[in-house]
């Protein structure tokens, strides 16, 4: 049982989630919340592009089971804009590069798809950029105690989401997730994310061919 004054109830987060194989939608269900109180929601994406100057969109659709919601409040859109925009680094791209492996391009276009393919190869080149950003949301739950949150990814243009983090609470939010792509992530972060994407490709590769 969560208890309604905690911050954080619950997180849960996608991978890579548009590559061939991958988890393209999430629940997270929440139990014994406060019903008097809002819940608010935390969406923090990660995402890369092939271009310097990236343009396009990430939609989600996001809502709580059997509770209506408007188009506004069930649609979160992560915008260029909006997000924190950086180059990639020769750094970088020789990581990636290390995880992935000496592999033939018909090979990884199909472990990560067309448009991730076109991203992976230009940070590989050290081209190319990666983006962060936070949307928060808040929603009334109709007084209910148990709810379940589905998000899933509605479309993309331009831009390939590498991860996405849901965090669900009630109260006050915690100060770390409000600065979540409002200035630059380490570069640790940023890598580990990268790396993710490319062992989950290799994963599903390997898994397929068994």
């Amino acid at each position: 049982m969560l208890s309604a004054q905690a911050a954080v109830l619950a997180t849960s987060q996608l991978v890579t989630p548009l590559i061939p194989g991958s988890q393209k939608s999430l629940s997270i269900d929440l139990l014994s919340i406060d019903p008097k109180q809002p819940v608010w929601v935390i969406y923090q994406m990660v995402g890369v592009s092939a271009d310097a100057k990236p343009e396009g969109e990430m939609v989600l659709d996001s809502s709580f089971e059997m509770i209506p919601l408007s188009m506004g409040d069930s649609v979160v859109v992560f915008k260029p804009k909006n997000m924190e925009i950086v180059k990639a680094t020769k750094g970088l791209g020789d990581q990636l590069t290390a995880n992935v492996g000496e592999r033939k391009p018909e090979e990884l276009k199909a472990m990560f798809g067309a448009d991730m393919y076109a991203a992976y190869e230009a940070i590989s080149r050290n081209e190319g950029t990666y983006l962060t950003g936070t949307i928060v949301k808040e929603y009334q739950t109709d007084g209910k105690r148990d709810v379940r949150l589905m998000t899933s990814f509605n479309r993309v243009k331009g831009i390939q989401p590498v991860m996405l983090n849901v965090i669900v609470g009630q109260g006050e939010i915690p100060a770390r997730y409000k600065q979540f792509g409002k200035k630059s992530l380490s570069p640790e972060k940023i890598i580990t994310a990268l790396i993710s994407f490319a062992i989950a490709g290799v994963w599903l590769m390997r898994r397929r061919k068994q």
